[in-house]
């Protein structure tokens, strides 16, 4: 089975970052154990890693990411980035 089929896109990445956001979580928590805290963000820098090198792999889908630039972007205002 694809993992396309498996979940409706926004389904998939809603999962996947609701568990990111636990690690973050965990990563600035003030009342968690340094080595725990540093554990969770050494995991965040990994994630982030393996994720360029994933998207750098895939095609370039040229207008269409344009699009994710411009929602992105969005995103940033609306959270006052």
């Amino acid at each position: 089975m694809s993992y396309h089929t498996e979940k409706r896109n926004r389904d998939r990445a809603d999962s996947i970052i609701e568990l990111l956001k636990m690690i973050q979580y965990e990563a600035s928590d003030t009342l968690i154990e340094p080595w725990r805290a540093e554990d969770c963000k050494r995991d965040l820098v990994m994630i982030r890693f393996e994720l360029d090198r994933m998207i750098k792999n895939c095609p370039n889908f040229g207008e269409v990411e344009k699009n994710w630039d411009k929602e992105i972007l969005m995103m940033m205002i609306r959270d006052g980035r």
